[in-house]
């Protein structure tokens, strides 16, 4: 793993210690630090309380979003995620300013309007670190779940979904391990058993018969397909 960092972030390198294993200091066009692994890298962009907000009061904010949503490559490296990572207490900046109730409500809506328009919108993660030491353990524990690709996995069965019953019929089980199946909800699995009669048959299938079943179109013939072999 290897850690890029824009110049302009130097004033933290304190604090990029032991964050990762390869650390070097560079001219970033986009955001200020690029995670490289050999697989695909991640795009932060760190923007302090105070330059976050004054970048939502002039419309600069959207027009970064833009070009990170845009950006597929940094610098050579693919880009396989971007985050906004926000630095800073909110609560203080707004008092030392002097916004008070019920001014100090209209700001707060307004940075709620703004986060949310960042991640509905924009399509893009927003993380907030109040202070320098939890802006160290997000960069280290980032750095971390990149290399074991922690952050690429699905998540495990026992979260969303209820074991079936050892008591359910055999036909109930095929169309509970059918439904479990990317976009495959018990209808379709009902469609495939009904067209093939057993797994088996639906895993030795070729996409183009897969296809012939009710609403089994080519992408998701495709994926099923994919996912037997």
């Amino acid at each position: 793993m290897k850690l890029l960092v824009d110049y302009r972030e130097r004033s933290l390198v304190n604090l990029l210690q032991d964050v990762c294993e390869e650390i070097a200091f560079t001219q970033l066009p986009l955001g200020d630090y690029l995670i490289v692994s050999d697989y695909k890298a991640v795009l932060v962009e760190r923007k302090t309380v105070s330059d976050f907000l004054a970048s939502i009061w002039s419309n600069r904010l959207w027009d970064q979003l833009l070009r990170m949503m845009k950006a597929e490559k940094i610098l050579e490296h693919e880009v396989r995620r971007k985050i906004v990572l926000i630095h800073g207490n909110f609560r203080d900046h707004l008092m030392d300013v002097g916004y008070r109730d019920p001014e100090m409500l209209k700001r707060w809506s307004q940075i709620m309007g703004a986060c949310l328009e960042v991640i509905y919108v924009y399509n893009t993660p927003i993380v907030h670190v109040e202070s320098d030491t939890s802006f160290k353990a997000f960069m280290r524990i980032l750095v971390k779940r990149e290399a074991a690709r922690k952050n690429d996995k699905l998540p495990d069965a026992r979260w969303y979904r209820k074991p079936a019953r050892a008591s359910l019929p055999i036909k109930d089980h095929k169309k509970f391990i059918l439904s479990a199946l990317p976009y495959i909800g018990d209808k379709l699995a009902q469609n495939l058993l009904s067209h093939f009669g057993t797994i088996s048959h639906i895993a030795c299938a070729p996409v183009e018969e897969l296809q012939k079943v009710s609403k089994i179109g080519k992408k998701k013939a495709e994926l099923i397909h994919k996912v037997f072999h």
